[in-house]
């Protein structure tokens, strides 16, 4: 080890060469990585979509969700399943378990289970498929077309749009919203088919029979091979008009229907660009795409083609991540310049001039190394990496100031620079590989933090662990190599008149010396401190006070039309536009449920948070009418999405389920500190039911799903057939006039019975008014209400709240119905849960690693006697601060243990080196003279962490509501671990080597020899 240490260390070219090397790699690198917002992994997250137009909320439950679910009971490793049954969509969303080792294995088994469903009804022409979601794969820009011309020519330049917006490099995904699909629609006449003795099926039948494309294969007697093609397809309107579906007499479609038309299918959603309607494109990225190169291509698109259209069509844009991307990365990027610029100030102020130069160097090397490696660990350049960069820049030089300040320190004293350099590195060896692997330990567990909280901050650990790996083989073999050039030449290491410590030495030696004062008073006021602002803290893991997007939700009465719905929305739509701190927004109308998403200014751009807008946005939207069921949510960009109270009551009858949604409402909303209580209305919609009359059924012979076929045909209409126009689908719906859709024109539809007679529709039904559900929603498998909630921050969290209603609720019977939590409940106590664990297993690693450094159980203890400290610190800073504790600021208590204990460390190290000179008369001499060797040293690694940490921490740059908490407890923290470590360490150690000496005098006065108990 000597040798390789030796060998390594006095390589003064090839250390300038790799340090070249590993910079130049690691920038290279970092200009090729895309930069996006968050790390890509997989969301464990999924939908499965099914549409069946015109049918009912509950025949859609019935008929394709109930059996979509039932198949998903099945699988192993879902965590749990939503869904919604309304008018003609099914939506089911698939959570997996957040220990599932191979998440596209139960992708898999998502995918076999539906595809074990073959019993769907035959109006659903396309298949159920699961589409996966990962953090890379949500939408980046939502964009639209607007303008006063009919539908048909607005949707010409939208198709156009859609297809240049898909060629664009980076583009993975685009989704529309009101685009139509084109279709032809045939509406009969009633009295023109009983005239003729004809039914809508029948009729239906001969459409789709005579619409044939056949393909015969080769003539291969032929010259040159010709296929041969079958081809009856019906391709135009007057194709339709003319065909015959009767020679007996000759009847043609035109006979029995008034209208034939090319148009498109019904809308069931309207498109808001920023108030106007429109043809929406939300747009995704592919994997390797970066998202701000692909924001600028979209828009420069944008731009040309709006120049192109001229001033009848307006594309605009109503969402667009990639600003607040270059926001979060402009906050960061800007912190962590002027952190990089204090950490230089601060070492040129500190160190002589040359040291200073190699030791910052440090900084770029690990960096660099760091970015260098993240490709090959499957990360990107995103925000939380370059935060964990900023994290780590005070950090990095800490290694590095210790081995130059050993070697300038033994120079100093007179030793050779070869032999300074050789024995500096090898005396602090230990002591850095020690600290080295303690701060790896406590980051390490993070790596394993379960659910997508974990996966978001996965690269935070990853990206400290390797740039301390670098920080290690800088400090411990290019700094030493590096110095022996520059301590070799004659002129001497200038001391700086800011490392006078002296002030400093004199109160250490006051403290040390009246320790048995001293220490207790101390621990008492840190601890007393920290255990105060604990029970004044709230639990917030996810906050909101940096948000930028708010999310609406409202209903509408389901008696409503589309239009009818727009109209009433028009009154949010003006509430949003008269916002100043608004910047854009998009929105999908339907009934009877609306949603918009709103993108506001940047945070550190307006006066307003996004919560005090939402505040005065519930206020106005009580004088709205015609919306009921306006509900308000804030967007902290965090992994967990919805309200902070997310409930569900599941199952029961439905009288106790509504019963315990109502009492559990109510229950909420005398809660101190909860806001915008919300639950699940579902006002019914107006239906009228068809009663089938069976024993008519079973005289005529006719099946019930006939009569059920008919009815559909008659309002909605049918699907029967389609051809193919370039690159659309065109179907053929068949359906009864507008006019005609009357019950009492119904009535006279006809049926044709087995033995072949017309049956009119009055002698199989009766018609009964009645009110529906117009949604239907379950979770895994069981109907279910939510009730949901926002929180105030500084007087409760989620998790107290939730754990209220389960005291209040635990021995009440409500008809079997029971309160589940979701959301951000689960992500939070999931997230404590993988924290008292990471604490755990960092404490247990750093235990080991001290007790194989030191060989003895006393200073291991006596070092990890800081973590305590550490964590009363932490807190008080938070509390000092008004601040929440957040997901982040725990992190940062992590890493602040760490580092404490790597201090405390060297420190006790440098004790146990020196403890030769150590007797029983010197031993408090021995501690003051240690504690303050190591002053300079821990001093400086003090303030430059701070330095590289204080911008990010108060947002000099910007302020960015998860990493400035993580910032402020690591800045803050490391000024409390030096007053612990110059402090309370060295006076715990005194403490417990004067007890050890008094065994030793006890055990001399009973003959034995009298030694000095360092062990």
């Amino acid at each position: 080890m000597n040798f390789f240490l030796d060998l390594l260390s006095h390589r003064k070219f090839a250390s300038k060469i790799l340090t070249i090397l590993i910079i130049s790699i690691g920038a290279l690198t970092a200009y090729n990585l895309p930069l996006v917002e968050k790390p890509r992994f997989d969301l464990g997250k999924g939908d499965i979509v099914t549409v069946y137009p015109g049918a009912s909320a509950k025949d859609i439950e019935s008929n394709i969700t109930s059996k979509i679910e039932k198949e998903l009971l099945s699988i192993s490793g879902l965590k749990e399943f939503t869904s919604t049954s309304e008018t003609g969509v099914s939506n089911i969303s698939v959570v997996l378990d957040s220990n599932v080792s191979d998440p596209n294995a139960v992708y898999q088994d998502i995918r076999d289970a539906l595809a074990r469903v073959t019993d769907l009804p035959a109006g659903v022409t396309e298949a159920p498929t699961l589409s996966i979601k990962k953090s890379y794969s949500l939408d980046f820009m939502v964009a639209g077309i607007s303008g006063d011309v009919g539908y048909k020519a607005l949707r010409d330049k939208a198709k156009d749009l859609e297809l240049a917006l898909r060629r664009v490099e980076g583009i993975g995904e685009v989704y529309t919203v009101d685009l139509r699909a084109p279709e032809f629609l045939i509406q009969l006449e009633p009295i023109s088919l009983r005239r003729y003795g004809l039914t809508l099926d029948q009729v239906a039948a001969l459409i789709a029979e005579r619409n044939t494309l056949i393909s015969g294969g080769r003539l291969e007697t032929l010259k040159n091979n010709p296929e041969l093609m079958t081809s009856a397809e019906l391709d135009s309107i007057e194709e339709l008009r003319e065909m015959f579906i009767s020679f007996s007499p000759n009847i043609q479609l035109k006979d029995v229907a008034g209208l034939i038309e090319d148009g498109f299918e019904k809308g069931e959603v309207y498109g808001s660009i920023n108030g106007n309607k429109s043809i929406l494109f939300d747009l995704r990225t592919n994997e390797s795409a970066d998202v701000i190169s692909t924001s600028n291509a979209v828009k420069a698109l944008i731009a040309n083609q709006q120049k192109l259209l001229g001033d009848k069509y307006t594309i605009a844009i109503g969402s667009d991540l990639s600003e607040d991307i270059q926001e979060k990365a402009r906050i960061v990027q800007d912190n962590g310049l002027v952190g990089l610029g204090l950490v230089l100030i601060t070492l040129a102020l500190f160190l002589d001039r040359r040291i200073a130069f190699w030791v910052a160097v440090s900084i770029p090397v690990c960096i660099f190394g760091t970015l260098a490696l993240l490709p090959p660990f499957g990360q990107i350049l995103d925000v939380f990496t370059m935060s964990a960069l900023i994290l780590i820049v005070g950090i990095i030089v800490d290694d590095a100031v210790v081995v130059s300040d050993k070697i300038v320190a033994l120079v100093e004293e007179g030793y050779p620079v070869d032999k300074a350099v050789t024995q500096g590195v090898k005396s602090v060896f230990p002591a850095v590989l020690a600290s080295i692997l303690s701060t790896m330990i406590a980051f390490i567990p993070l790596l394993f933090l379960p659910g997508n909280s974990g996966k978001l901050v996965y690269v935070i650990p990853l990206t400290v662990i390797i740039a301390l790996c670098f920080s290690f083989i800088d400090a411990l073999f290019f700094i030493p190599a590096h110095l022996k050039g520059i301590l070799s030449k004659k002129s001497q290491v200038k001391k700086k008149p800011f490392l006078d410590l002296s002030a400093l030495n004199r109160l250490i030696e006051f403290v040390i010396r009246n320790s048995k004062v001293a220490l207790p008073c101390i621990t008492v006021v840190i601890l007393t401190l920290g255990a105060i602002s604990y029970k004044s803290l709230s639990f917030l893991f996810f906050p909101t006070d940096g948000a930028y997007l708010i999310e609406i939700s409202a209903e509408s009465n389901p008696e409503l039309d589309l239009d009818d719905v727009w109209k009433e929305t028009q009154q949010l739509e003006a509430l949003i536009k008269s916002t100043e701190e608004v910047n854009y927004w998009y929105g999908e109308v339907s009934s009877p449920n609306s949603y918009w998403v709103i993108s506001l200014t940047p945070p550190n751009s307006r006066t307003r948070t996004a919560e005090q807008i939402v505040e005065e946005w519930e206020e106005k939207a009580t004088q709205i009418t015609g919306l009921a069921q306006i509900e308000f949510d804030i967007d902290g960009g965090g992994p967990p999405v919805g309200r902070p109270v997310d409930l569900r009551v599941v199952g029961g009858t439905d009288e106790g389920r509504e019963k315990l949604a109502n009492d559990l409402t109510a229950y909420i909303e005398s809660l101190e500190g909860t806001s915008r209580v919300r639950r699940d209305l579902n006002a019914p919609a107006p239906q009228i039911q068809a009663e089938l009359q069976h024993h008519w059924l079973k005289y005529y012979g006719i099946s019930a799903n006939k009569v059920g076929d008919i009815i559909k045909f008659a309002i909605d209409g049918q699907r029967v057939t389609r051809i193919f126009n370039g690159e659309e689908e065109v179907y053929f719906r068949v359906a009864l006039e507008e006019d005609d859709k009357s019950l009492k024109e119904l009535d006279n539809i006809l049926v044709r019975a087995s033995n072949n007679k017309l049956v009119p529709l009055s002698e199989l039904v009766r018609w009964k008014n009645a009110d529906a559900e117009a949604q239907i929603k379950h979770f895994n498998g069981e109907r279910v209400i939510r009730v949901s909630s926002g929180v105030d921050s500084t007087v409760t969290d989620p998790v107290a709240v939730f754990a209220a209603v389960q005291e209040t609720f635990a021995n009440k019977e409500y008809g079997g119905a029971s309160i589940i939590a979701t959301g951000q409940i689960l992500e939070t106590q999931e997230a404590q849960q993988g924290f008292m664990i990471a604490i755990s297993v960092a404490f247990i690693g750093i235990a080991l690693l001290l007790i194989l450094l030191f060989d003895r159980m006393r200073e291991t203890l006596i070092v990890l006697t800081v973590i305590p400290f550490g964590i009363a610190g932490a807190l008080f800073i938070l509390f000092l601060h008004n601040q929440v504790l957040s997901f982040f600021s725990i992190i940062g208590m992590i890493a602040l243990i760490g580092i404490m204990v790597n201090n405390s460390l060297v420190l006790i190290w440098h004790f146990k080196e020196h403890e030769a000179e150590c007797n029983d008369t010197n031993l408090l001499d021995f501690v003051i003279s240690g504690t303050q060797s190591r002053v300079r040293p821990i001093t400086l690694t003090t303030i430059t962490t701070v330095a590289g940490l204080i911008p990010l921490a108060y947002g000099l740059g910007g302020y960015d509501n998860y990493m400035s908490p993580m910032a402020l407890v690591v800045g803050w923290g490391c000024v409390i671990s030096m007053i612990v470590t110059l402090t309370v360490i060295p006076s715990i150690y005194l403490w417990t080597h004067r007890k050890g000496n008094q065994s030793a005098s006890a055990t001399n006065d009973n003959g034995e020899e009298k030694t000095l108990a360092l062990d």
